[in-house]
């Protein structure tokens, strides 16, 4: 079997990517081969090549399928030309990916992401299935709206020949794709099947991780996180490790400086020692507004992480599975800043074993649900499903 597969980031950071290099890991052990179609050569089109599985980078780039900004009065100037700029550019990257995949001959083309749309005109070309892995809602205040119309993308969900992967069902509602036979729900997977460890000795510190932008949340909880310090005199510290546009990087800045917390609150950067820093803190923090799947929530719980999430979206998902599996709860939930706050006081003059039991029944919930191979297993069962339906 022959699998186009086509991204739309080389960033080894996201998480999209890092479900694909799970997947993709273990897809080239099965005898399947790939071919990688990607919009640069930069880190992961180097990480890649350098583990010898087929790839080639698109000489103009690729653009979401998705409506640009829409919120600042530059954004509203630069509205048109930047959509018809998109339009160009991935007409441009879906003649060429016509052409590099007409020569590979794939048996299916599966895109990684929802919110590019090459890869679906490709296979209606060549008449070959076509599987969008369904990772984000279509919202305008994310900047994930598809156009012409969200309406217009579920249409091409259900044509023909178009298969859909949602990571969550929370998503797969969504897009009204519950009682429709070619979409499926199948969770990312985080970790391979492997014992997984726990670090009694915590060292005292709060954790955030992820990118810097509006949906994660992070704005508002150091607001949350600065009411917790004003409040509570040993209040532990807040690491964030993370990276994202200057400019926003700077209203993180400014806000920790608003509240005169620069020695509570250490801005860490990009890390590649995230399962140590999840393994050593007190508690993971997802403030996210809306989360996907939540890769770092199943990290975390994987490395032995209390987590702390916002009941919203695929970190609520997770929480509910890890209930219905284990029969209690597998993390802290909140809905508002005070419910976020409460839980920080508690977690502060909790012992260092009060919350042990919820932190193993989040490791077994990982550990059951959101292994790699398990996702290998469920994708390679849709992948022969739809081989045999041609």
């Amino acid at each position: 079997m022959k699998i186009a597969y086509l991204l739309h980031t080389t960033s080894l950071t996201d998480g999209s990517t890092k479900a694909f290099l799970h997947l993709i890991n273990q897809v080239k052990k099965t005898g399947i081969e790939p071919l990688v179609i990607l919009p640069n050569k930069q880190a992961l089109y180097q990480h890649l090549h350098a583990q010898q599985i087929p790839c080639v980078a698109l000489r103009h780039g690729m653009r979401p399928a998705t409506y640009p900004p829409y919120k600042t009065i530059a954004d509203k100037i630069l509205f048109l030309p930047r959509l018809l700029g998109r339009l160009a550019i991935n007409a441009l990257a879906t003649i060429q990916s016509y052409m590099i995949v007409r020569r590979f001959h794939p048996d299916i083309i599966h895109t990684n992401t929802g919110v590019v749309s090459i890869g679906y005109h490709v296979a209606r070309w060549l008449h070959i299935p076509h599987v969008w892995h369904l990772r984000e809602y279509g919202a305008w205040e994310f900047h994930t709206y598809p156009y012409p119309s969200l309406c217009a993308q579920q249409k091409r969900f259900q044509k023909h020949n178009s298969y859909t992967i949602a990571i969550t069902k929370a998503l797969q509602q969504y897009y009204g794709l519950e009682d429709i036979s070619s979409s499926q729900v199948i969770y990312d997977g985080v970790m391979p099947a492997a014992a997984a460890a726990y670090e009694s000795n915590k060292e005292k510190y709060l954790l955030f991780a992820g990118a810097f932008s509006d949906v994660k949340g992070i704005l508002p909880f150091i607001d949350a996180y600065a009411a917790y310090a004003k409040q509570c005199p040993v209040a532990l510290p807040l690491w964030i490790a993370g990276a994202g546009p200057d400019n926003y990087t700077q209203k993180i800045k400014d806000k920790i400086g608003y509240y005169q917390l620069e020695n509570q609150i250490r801005l860490l950067g990009m890390r590649s020692d995230m399962d140590d820093l999840y393994k050593k803190a007190t508690a993971l923090i997802v403030p996210s507004l809306f989360e996907g799947f939540g890769f770092i929530t199943a990290e975390a719980m994987f490395n032995g992480c209390l987590v702390i999430g916002h009941d919203v979206a695929g970190t609520k998902e997770q929480f509910d599975n890890g209930k219905h599996l284990t029969g209690e709860e597998i993390a802290l939930r909140y809905n508002t800043p005070e419910q976020l706050i409460q839980h920080l006081m508690q977690l502060t003059h909790a012992t260092s074993t009060t919350y042990e039991p919820m932190i193993q029944r989040g490791q077994t919930t990982v550990m059951q649900l959101y292994t790699t191979e398990v996702h290998l297993q469920q994708i390679l069962t849709l992948y022969n499903t739809i081989v045999s339906n041609k």
